[in-house]
């Protein structure tokens, strides 16, 4: 009986190939999942950095949202305590103004009986008064406007105040109707004296005046 032919030395290492094949195969499958792996980690990253960018983006609003509010509040504060602890107020100086223009007769003339005075028509309760502090040089001044009306006619009071070295002095008190026929009501006008002050006092005592003979 002839030797039998060796199949294994004949065609190769059957067990060896599959081996190979299946080590390949899992390499391929290794390197697919580290691809993979890699390209979810890069996704990842990507939505991390916009996440951080849109998170940082809401913190700035935020923060810019609560310095206005802020600033709102401060500046609503420094309005109240100002006018509590100030001689001169908008709703003193509405009083003031009130009380002239009911006692004026060319205003009530014009204006008709049951005066009565209120601030920005737009507000809701119209005690909003439109004031405006301002300063010429080193003097402080202040304006305040609010609105009037009568039985016959209405207007818009404008008030002007100078704060001198004595206190605080009424420039105007003007009345400008609305509707047909224009015209303004002067309730007061003290500008030729308040703003007289302003004017550098000059010592003539000093000063010689030479005759001169007409011919």
């Amino acid at each position: 009986v002839g030797e039998r032919p060796n199949i294994n030395a004949e065609y190769g290492d059957t067990d060896s190939s599959s081996k190979g094949l299946s080590e390949k195969k899992k390499s391929s499958s290794d390197h697919s999942v580290s691809v993979f792996e890699r390209l979810n980690k890069e996704e990842t990253k990507a939505v991390t950095v916009t996440e951080k960018v849109v998170e940082n983006a809401k913190t700035s609003v935020n923060l810019v949202v609560i310095i206005g509010g802020l600033g709102v509040v401060c500046y609503l504060a420094y309005m109240v305590l100002s006018e509590f602890f100030s001689n001169v107020s908008p709703s003193s100086v509405f009083k003031m103004a009130m009380k002239k223009i009911m006692n004026d007769d060319r205003a009530q003339l014009i204006l008709g009986d049951k005066m009565k005075g209120f601030g920005d028509p737009n507000s809701r309760t119209r005690k909003r008064l439109e004031h405006q502090p301002y300063m010429v040089g080193d003097t402080d001044y202040l304006r305040v406007v609010f609105h009037v009306e009568g039985s016959k006619r209405t207007g818009v009071v404008s008030v002007d105040l100078k704060k001198s070295k004595s206190g605080w002095k009424t420039r105007y008190i003007i009345i400008n109707l609305d509707g047909f026929p224009p015209g303004k009501i002067t309730i007061e006008d003290n500008r030729h004296e308040t703003d007289a002050e302003d004017l550098p006092d000059i010592d003539y005592s000093d000063v010689s005046f030479s005759e001169t003979e007409s011919e």
